[in-house]
């Protein structure tokens, strides 16, 4: 609804009257529960559904809900750092995944920290979406990835032979889900000459991405 035009103002709105008709009907209500199945047989067939491409203005994030015994991509949005292919999501073997950047660096040394920088909301509480969509510096968050590994051949991008994995905490998914999906948050990695290389994604529908994975692998 953002993403076609429809006001902030007018969507937090709807979605105050929606939560004050619902703290307002009983859960055993009749009509609820014949809403409720009519909902049940509509998404019946969706729910099989394996998987997703969730579009956005720049990008988009891919779904996929098949079940596998080795590493494999649950949710992912591509983006490059000049030649180098950085890819970002929830990655992992069988039905394990973790909030990951998996990057293949091309003619370079190789980065000794990563970070995701976004939108801090406590010191710009309103959608970032002037100039090239990335907060300046002063109004950024920072999320420093946990560790980082070599990359399952499964999560490099096609043409690579190897690749790193940056693992980030699972927290860092609640502050990306709280961006508006207009906005850009960023993957950093940092060099030890000082050097720092930027990959760029779009929020988009994140959020849709994860409630889509949570409904199980198939």
């Amino acid at each position: 609804a953002l993403r076609a035009g429809a006001a902030e103002a007018d969507l937090s709105a709807a979605a105050a009257r929606a939560r004050s008709r619902a703290h307002a009907v009983s859960c055993g209500d009749p009509q609820l529960a014949t809403a409720k199945g009519r909902v049940d047989d509509a998404f019946a067939g969706w729910l099989r559904t394996p998987r997703m491409t969730f579009p956005g203005e720049r990008a988009a994030w891919t779904a996929n809900r098949m079940r596998s015994v080795g590493a494999g991509w649950r949710l992912q949005q591509t983006s490059v750092v000049g030649a180098s292919p950085v890819a970002f999501g929830y990655a992992g073997p069988g039905e394990t995944s973790d909030l990951v950047a998996v990057v293949s660096f091309v003619g370079r040394s190789r980065p000794n920290a990563a970070r995701i920088v976004l939108r801090d909301p406590n010191k710009v509480p309103r959608a970032w979406l002037a100039g090239d969509g990335l907060v300046p510096a002063s109004s950024r968050a920072s999320l420093w990835a946990a560790n980082v590994a070599p990359a399952a051949r499964e999560l490099l991008a096609e043409g690579r032979r190897s690749g790193e994995v940056w693992r980030f905490p699972a927290s860092a998914a609640a502050a990306l889900e709280r961006l508006d999906p207009r906005e850009t948050f960023a993957v950093e990695f940092h060099f030890r000459d000082g050097s720092v290389a930027t990959a760029r994604f779009e929020a988009g529908d994140f959020a849709a991405g994860r409630a889509f994975l949570a409904m199980g692998m198939l």
